[in-house]
């Protein structure tokens, strides 16, 4: 154990033949540990116990040690701090964990093919990964997943939006602003789309952060998942029909003109995790702007 290597080091260093004790102050300032090694010398030595301690604390101080990195003394106490690699070492040592068998996806950033990354983007491109990281480090069987909203109303307002700087459409509040749009004139939506996919996949590229799967929103409705998801709800008798729209409790699935909510795809995206790919445990990484989505998630 460290404390046990400690222990030996000073005793080495302040040359007591004697059962050193160490402590963890409860204050930052006084180090890593603190002994009352100088007090217990005092008498057999014939000094104060402040004087020994400083004595202590300075052959610590001078010592080549691959442990202590500097050391002090206080009111007759001998305050040591840990050198940081000497604690990553022993910590490397210890951390070592059996394969767990069980898989767990974790999707995060996500965000929408429409323009650059933001700075909340960021946040949860570097949350997500140290979260898949650790789980990795304890044995889990991690995937790293972004979810691509390539299809639906983000995408109709993105046409919409390189529409009007073409002077095709007037512009709209909801659309897409910025020069980014500018360039993108003349373009065909599919190719903007993977354009901005790829520009998207380079920046986090640049911040160190990659996915094992990149998962399209628009192969899920091609291979009509949401339709599977809905006739299985349809047959446990979850949903209910009511102005003309189609509800799973207080929340729609399909509106009055047959369209899907985002509510019913994100259903089968999470459907198949968990049944079609079988994942044991989903993590969802959301911004701050999900945050009331979350229960309705979870009664789906």
């Amino acid at each position: 154990m460290l404390r046990d290597e400690l222990k030996k080091e000073i005793s080495r260093v302040a040359g007591a033949d004697i059962e050193i004790k160490l402590v963890e102050p409860e204050r930052s300032e006084n180090g890593d540990y603190s002994t009352n090694l100088a007090f217990l010398l005092a008498k057999k030595k014939g000094k104060s116990p402040n004087d020994i301690a400083e004595e202590v604390a300075h052959k610590l101080r001078s010592a080549k040690s691959d442990l202590i990195d500097r050391a002090d003394s206080v009111g007759g106490f001998v305050n040591v701090w840990v050198k940081d690699e000497a604690l990553i070492k022993k910590l490397s040592k210890k951390l070592k964990f059996d394969k767990q068998n069980k898989k767990i996806n974790v999707e995060f950033v996500s965000a929408n093919p429409t323009g650059p990354l933001t700075m909340a983007n960021g946040r949860g491109g570097f949350y997500g990964d140290a979260l898949a990281n650790v789980l990795m480090k304890v044995g889990y069987d991690v995937t790293r997943e972004y979810y691509i909203n390539d299809a639906g109303n983000q995408i109709r307002l993105l046409g919409e939006s390189i529409e009007a700087a073409e002077g095709k459409m007037e512009e709209k509040k909801e659309h897409y602003k910025g020069d980014y749009i500018k360039k993108f004139i003349g373009k065909d939506i599919e190719d903007v789309v993977k354009i901005l996919r790829e520009e998207i996949e380079k920046s986090l590229e640049k911040a160190g952060i990659k996915f094992d799967i990149w998962f399209s929103e628009k192969e899920l409705r091609e291979k009509k998942e949401p339709e599977e998801v809905l006739k299985f709800l349809e047959g446990k008798k979850l949903v209910e029909k009511k102005e003309g729209a189609i509800w799973l409790g207080d929340a729609v699935l399909v509106k009055s003109d047959a369209e899907f909510t985002y509510f019913l795809v994100d259903l089968a995206y999470h459907f198949n995790k968990f049944f079609d790919r079988k994942f044991d445990l989903a993590i969802d990484v959301w911004g701050a702007d999900h945050h009331g989505y979350v229960e309705r998630m979870k009664k789906g």
